[in-house]
């Protein structure tokens, strides 16, 4: 009877240990510190759309580590796309709570989404922080 006791302990153990290994929740996520903060986003319409993403709490980011991607925005002449950022942080420096950053150009962005994601920088990883869709 101990003996069956421990066959199966033994099996639950490996079985844990590969679930583990095979779905990368092992040694190679540990070193990853995925921050945790909460932002914001202010949409003004007007001419130009202006959006105002701010840090409102918790962890530091370094500016680095942090990309936005923009789609469903169309500028005046009809092409699709929006680049102009004002207030965003040197490189290497760190987001904290505070800081803000304004996107305007000549840009329509009734129909845009806009995410703000963080890249891992010890792997190719990246999580999505904070989303937006137009009003």
């Amino acid at each position: 009877m101990v003996g069956v006791i421990l066959m199966v302990a033994i099996t639950v153990l490996l079985a844990a240990t590969a679930a583990t290994f095979f779905l990368g929740l092992g040694s190679e996520n540990l070193g990853q510190n995925t921050p945790q903060a909460a932002f914001t986003f202010d949409y003004e319409a007007g001419s130009p759309d202006s959006l105002i993403i701010e840090h409102r709490s918790g962890d530091s980011i370094r500016a680095g580590s942090l990309y936005i991607t923009v789609s469903g925005a169309s500028t005046a002449n009809g092409q699709h796309g929006f680049a102009s950022l004002s207030g965003a942080p040197a490189a290497g420096s760190e987001i904290t709570a505070g800081s803000r950053v304004t996107f305007s150009k000549a840009a329509d962005l009734s129909e845009a989404s806009v995410t703000l994601n963080w890249q891992s920088p010890d792997s190719d990883q990246s999580i999505q922080l904070a989303s937006w869709e137009a009003p």
